[in-house]
Order: C-alpha cells, then structure tokens, then sequence
C-alpha cells in the first residue's frame, strides 16, 4: 500500500499541497498583521479580530490558532459577550441528530448539496438553452433557404428574376401598344 504524503506548517500535519498553500499563505497574513498590530491597544485588537473573522480570512487551524490567540487577549479586557465565536466550517464527525448544533452542521451540509443540484440545474438547463438556439439558428437557416423574398443568400438571383419579369412584362405591353396602333392605323384609312 503506497504511502500518503503529508506535509507540515507550524505543528499541523496537511494531507494536500492546496491545504499546504493555503496554511502557508496564512502564515504569511498573520506575520503582516502581527507586524502592524498593537496588543496594548484592545480597540485595535477587537477591530482587526471581528474583521478577520467577519471576512473569513482564515481557513486551517495555523489562522484559528492566531485566531484563539487574539481572543485570549481581547477576553482580558473586553466581556465574553462582546467578543465573538472563532467559526469553524468544518464537520469532525457526523452524529445522530441530537442536539440543535448537529441540526446547524446538517443544515450545512444540505446546503452544500442544495448549490451542488443547483450548479446541475445551472447546467441542465444550458444545455437546453443552447439546444433550443441550435434549432432556432437551424430553423431561420431553412427558411432563407427555401423564402422567394429576397435575402443575403439569394438576393442576386431574386432582383435577376424581377428584372426578366419586368422587361418580359414591357414587352408585352410594347406589342400590345404596337397591336393597337396599327388596328387605329387601319380604322382610320
């Protein structure tokens, strides 16, 4: 059995190179916001940890780590009631529905297969969309074909045949003149 390649960034074990990227690019923001941040100043602290959080900047436990070490800090000064939960979106464990948290991870989970069936339906109904212009585009293709008014694929031929109809028309009506003419000629001598 071939063995899973793991990978790690501080202290916690990855099992994909995206997972590898994405806790290493956290590194990176925590470093930036540790740089900037001031921890003697808890106004400041709160502001960069609800907006952290409210923007979901972090995804992997090395972000929740920092995450957990701010509220440590903010619990010093500030009331737990004003400090908000670090949000996880992950499921551990799936469990029998037995308490109203379980119902809120399920409800996720529903969720995630609601946008998947949506995505599908996106799709299916695309595919029907593109299907119903192919026919519309085949349709209009055939009735220029087959149309004796003139149009881009038969115009040509439409005002040729008009002109033959008009000089043939013409023509008769020139005899007919000339027919009348000589019986007027002939009446009158």
């Amino acid at each position: 059995m071939a063995e899973e390649k793991v990978w790690s960034v501080e202290g916690f074990r990855f099992h994909t190179q995206q997972d590898v990227k994405l806790a290493e690019s956290e590194v990176t923001k925590i470093q930036k916001l540790e740089e900037k941040l001031d921890y003697q100043n808890p106004k400041l602290m709160k502001l960069v940890y609800d907006k952290t959080i409210d923007s979901r900047v972090f995804k992997t436990q090395v972000g929740f780590t920092f995450l957990k070490k701010l509220q440590d800090e903010l619990l010093e000064t500030y009331p737990k009631e004003e400090i908000q939960d670090i949000p996880v979106n992950q499921i551990y464990q799936l469990r029998e529905q037995t308490n109203p948290a379980q119902k809120r991870v399920d409800h996720t989970v529903k969720k995630v297969k609601t946008q998947q069936e949506k995505e599908k339906d996106k799709l299916r109904t695309s595919m029907l969309v593109n299907a119903v212009l192919v026919i519309l585009i085949a349709l209009m293709f055939y009735i220029t074909t087959t149309s004796k008014n003139p149009n881009i694929i038969n115009y040509e031929k439409a005002l040729q045949n008009k002109y033959v109809d008009w000089e043939q028309e013409l023509t008769e009506r020139e005899q007919q003149i000339r027919e009348k003419e000589k019986e007027l000629l002939l009446n009158q001598d």
